[in-house]
């Protein structure tokens, strides 16, 4: 059973692809519902679901931990531990018997998936002749944003009446980022403006970097024809694992 898990998680052929790509689409779904649902009235059939769900991500959490080579490094893992919190969250109602609803808030954590998309699509993208880290860099900036912007959707939409839509929540979010800052739109509680706080020290930076991913990568996309690194600095003539002649192309007469 162990194998046939490991297979399917790690392993190539066309069962584990399908395998990776359902769990994929159930990220997003998964995130969907909690974003579609972060505002709703508690009522059984949201708590049916909610325990529905939390089953699910308990057992892809406990079949991950079972077939990992470090336990406790996948178990102090960023995406293991928003897993935990969120099941929390989920499964909440059958030991307090009751939504808790202030723990909806926490399932944003869910959000953090979005990320092992990158590693899903550059696993695609491999196969075909694009610039896999550009792409990988893009959808990384995407999810990014939408994690901001959810965040600031769920923690400010009951309480800011600027907040009527999710638009709304990523309009704020994008001018926050680029530092633009039209005023129209602010977060004046204290959870809002501590969150705009956060946003404005570890966002920008962040949301800067992977904009240079893009648009300016810190490595050519040059496989060395010797032994087969593709990633070399721009002003690079020699490969630095093997020292073969490598040529980058460079912009201008010269």
């Amino acid at each position: 059973m162990r194998d046939t898990l490991a297979n399917l998680y790690e392993g190539e052929g066309t069962a584990p692809r399908v395998f990776r790509g359902a769990l994929f689409v159930f990220d997003l779904a998964t995130i969907a519902y909690f974003l579609a649902t972060a505002t709703s009235r508690f009522n059984a059939g949201i708590v049916a679901v909610d325990i529905a769900v939390g089953l699910v991500v308990l057992s892809d959490v406990i079949a991950r931990g079972w077939i990992a080579d470090n336990r406790w490094k996948f178990l102090l893992s960023l995406p293991t531990l928003a897993d935990i919190v969120v099941m929390a969250s989920l499964l909440a109602p059958l030991f307090a018997g009751s939504n808790l609803a202030f723990l909806r808030v926490l399932r944003v954590l869910r959000l953090i998936r979005t990320f092992r998309v990158a590693g899903w699509i550059d696993e695609v993208l491999g196969r075909l002749n694009v610039n896999t880290r550009v792409s990988v860099a893009a959808l990384n900036l995407l999810a990014f944003i939408f994690v901001a912007t959810s965040i600031v959707w769920v923690v400010e939409h009951d309480r800011n009446p600027n907040l009527d839509t999710l638009v709304d929540a990523l309009y704020f979010t994008i001018t926050t980022l680029t530092t633009t800052g039209y005023g129209d739109i602010t977060l004046e509680d204290r959870v809002g403006r501590i969150l705009t706080i956060f946003m404005m020290i570890f966002g920008v930076g962040f949301f800067l970097q992977l904009l240079q991913a893009i648009y300016r990568p810190n490595k050519a996309q040059v496989t060395c024809e010797d032994c087969g690194l593709g990633a070399h600095d721009h002003d690079a003539s020699h490969c630095k694992h093997c020292g073969n002649t490598i040529y980058i192309e460079t912009q201008g007469d010269t």
